[in-house]
């Protein structure tokens, strides 16, 4: 009888127990911090594994971003993302009215500055002296428009050159939705409502929009973020970066 007592009280315990983790759960997931960009969504617990090519290497890169706070840009506030997918420096990003504007190192994302600078030189329709050309290390960009249609393109400007009165130029990156809503799969798993955008940096100057040789193809999988991104000069591709698993909370 004492034994069945003892069952009985133990039983009770255990359930006791049960009960209180299932109470202590959502309060755990509630302290989690969450940015619910649809097309580039991050919590404090989502993790990310890409797998990098490079001309040199194959790497499986795992990301565990945190957000690490906000801070204001001109009057709009940015999330400060730490290190995922090749922005290994981390991201500052705001997505006000789906629109997805970033800040970021231009090395960082595999483009060297001095070839561009380079090239722009050579470019050029006169010559000028090279210190014209002031490359800054960041870069404010809008990687995506969410809510623009297929084929609509848009311009950044990441510098002006001037050289009065004889002519003015400017560099900057021209985007293009090249596809939108479309499934793609990526190292054999197929994502649905896809937005692939192309960035392609550009020298608008007196005879028109130059191709500098440097593209970027991002593809946006709605509710996940970055499911690939590709980078070429010319016609080598500096990186690639698939999305091999994920966990968002």
């Amino acid at each position: 009888m004492k034994l069945r007592h003892l069952f009985f009280i133990i039983c009770a315990f255990l359930i006791i127990l049960s009960c209180q983790k299932e109470i202590e759960h959502p309060t755990e997931a509630s302290n989690v911090k969450c940015v619910d960009c649809t097309y580039l969504p991050f919590c404090d617990s989502s993790v990310f594994v890409y797998v990098n090519t490079t001309a040199n290497s194959v790497d499986t890169i795992t990301s565990v971003p945190r957000i690490l706070g906000d801070t204001t840009i001109n009057n709009q506030k940015y999330t400060k993302i730490s290190a995922v997918s090749f922005f290994n420096q981390g991201l500052l990003y705001n997505c006000s009215g789906e629109e997805y504007k970033v800040w970021f190192n231009l090395a960082s994302i595999g483009l060297n500055l001095d070839s561009i600078k380079n090239i722009i030189l050579q470019q050029l329709p006169l010559p000028i002296p090279p210190n014209l050309i002031q490359i800054p290390s960041t870069f404010q960009t809008t990687i995506l428009k969410a809510n623009a249609s297929a084929c609509q393109n848009w311009m950044d400007t990441i510098f002006n050159i001037s050289q009065p009165p004889l002519f003015s130029a400017f560099a900057g990156v021209k985007y293009t939705i090249s596809e939108k809503g479309v499934q793609r799969t990526v190292l054999g798993k197929a994502y649905n409502n896809v937005i692939h955008v192309k960035g392609e940096v550009v020298l608008n100057s007196p005879l028109g929009n130059l191709p500098l040789g440097f593209v970027i193809d991002y593809y946006f999988a709605k509710g996940i973020g970055f499911i690939e991104i590709e980078v070429r000069n010319a016609t080598t591709v500096q990186l690639n970066s698939k999305l091999l698993s994920y966990k968002l909370r």
